[in-house]
């Protein structure tokens, strides 16, 4: 018999069910890990320590996915306002850094106010990749001490090798007026483009999405081995094998070409060329919880591993016990760009040092929970060989009755409500085609 498959029960994965039960189409989902989540799973330790598979917070503004995700929460969430910060050359300056540069020597703002003067009067900047739109944006000084610094420890790679179609609100453009004064006062504006986030007050951020078992049955330890797509037959580690007439998948775009029995060679390529990231996860738990003013802090030095460090018993309370706080560092890298070359667990007494020079511990604060672990696909790298070859890819599964959603089956920037939507809307060109 066929069925509608859905593969993944992370966020995608949930968007599709959900929009599947509303139409009364029965689902079956298969996940390869023993929990839900996908990207946006949540893990407990000694009954008392939960960190993510990287921060997670939701910021959504679409009605419809905060009322899912409340209803989830049985409406018992914490809601905060941010204030992140950037370490320098030493020193935390407020984020944006563009905007609140009080703390540079003043020959160096000078030049880069001059080139942020030079760079608001060209009208038409030639523009062929990201590194280009830095030095149109906010010229070259600036970019290179900032960006384009952070750019190779989260991107993996140099600027130049990025495309602009992944920047949304992510980077923001300040006046001019905005720039100078950050120069001269460090009392700026609040301008993150984000204002209000929420975070369960239970269970980590997975309680967002615990909704998908009210929806599908979820079949969990069952990893996709072989796609036949001339018989429409999936095949599992456990030898299950389930025919589809349509199959939903948020597997990442390259693992899911590896599986095609009998891919096409253009379609292999196509695969192999896509780039990401994948992060180390060096989580601690310390003996107090003021260890920092800001939820998260980016770190710009390239001497230092640690790219963003955010502190989970600030999202949520509950993730630590009551007399701790908690800290999750990331660090990047790529198999394209950035080969890793350590163990998770190599990065642990590193941190620790780092957090130690960057001032956020002190050699007298007691590391009393340790855990590091590899996330294998963080962010997707927008590197200019990524657009034609995900259309391609796009367009053959379609042609095979495989439809996309998420972050790593759409190859996107999608933050975790945008990933709900994009399941929900691949269900419902489903639900088309079967009308």
């Amino acid at each position: 018999m066929e069925d509608i498959i859905v593969l993944g029960a992370g966020m995608a994965g949930y968007g599709a069910a959900n929009e599947f039960k509303k139409a009364d189409i029965n689902t079956f989902v298969f996940e390869k890990n023993n929990y839900i989540g996908g990207h946006c799973a949540s893990f407990t330790f000694e009954n008392k320590w939960i960190f993510d598979d990287g921060p997670h917070i939701s910021f959504s503004k679409n009605d419809q996915v905060k009322q899912i995700f409340a209803d989830n929460a049985d409406n018992d969430f914490h809601e905060f306002s941010a204030n992140p910060v950037n370490y320098w050359n030493g020193k935390w300056i407020k984020h944006p850094a563009q905007i609140n540069l009080s703390e540079l020597p003043p020959d160096l703002n000078t030049q880069i106010l001059l080139e942020m003067i030079e760079a608001n009067y060209n009208d038409n900047p030639h523009i062929e990749n990201y590194q280009d739109w830095l030095y149109a944006s906010f010229g070259k000084t600036f970019s290179e001490n900032f960006p384009m610094k952070y750019t190779r420890k989260f991107h993996t790679t140099e600027a130049k090798n990025l495309t602009t179609d992944w920047l949304g609100p992510r980077i923001y453009k300040p006046q001019l007026s905005e720039v100078i004064f950050g120069m001269l006062s460090p009392r700026t504006q609040d301008v993150h483009y984000i204002k209000e986030f929420r975070y369960p007050n239970k269970g980590g951020f997975v309680t967002f999405m615990k909704g998908i078992h009210d929806v599908a049955k979820i079949n969990l330890n069952h990893e996709l081995t072989k796609i036949d797509l001339k018989n429409k037959c999936l095949t599992f580690n456990n030898g299950l094998q389930k025919n589809y007439k349509y199959c939903f998948s948020s597997l990442p775009l390259s693992k899911i070409v590896e599986l095609i029995q009998d891919a096409p060679e253009n379609i292999k390529k196509a695969g192999k060329k896509l780039a990401f990231t994948k992060c180390v996860l060096v989580n601690l738990g310390i003996n107090r919880r003021d260890l920092s003013e800001s939820h998260w802090r980016y770190v710009y030095d390239e001497n230092l591993f640690s790219t963003r460090i955010s502190f989970p018993h600030m999202f949520g309370p509950k993730t630590a016990p009551e007399d701790a706080g908690s800290i999750q560092v990331e660090i990047y890298f790529s198999d394209k760009y950035k080969p890793l070359n350590k163990n998770p667990e190599d990065f642990i007494e590193i941190v620790k040092s780092e957090l130690i020079e960057m001032g956020i511990l002190t050699t007298n604060d007691k590391v009393i929970f340790e855990k590091a672990w590899l996330s294998p696909f963080a962010q997707v790298i927008f590197d200019h060989e990524r657009k034609e070859n995900v259309d391609l890819i796009h367009a053959f599964l379609k042609e095979n009755n495989i439809y996309c959603g998420g972050r790593f089956a759409n190859w996107d920037y999608s933050w975790s409500d945008e990933s709900f939507l994009s399941g929900e809307k691949a269900a419902n060109e489903i639900i088309n085609k079967l009308r």
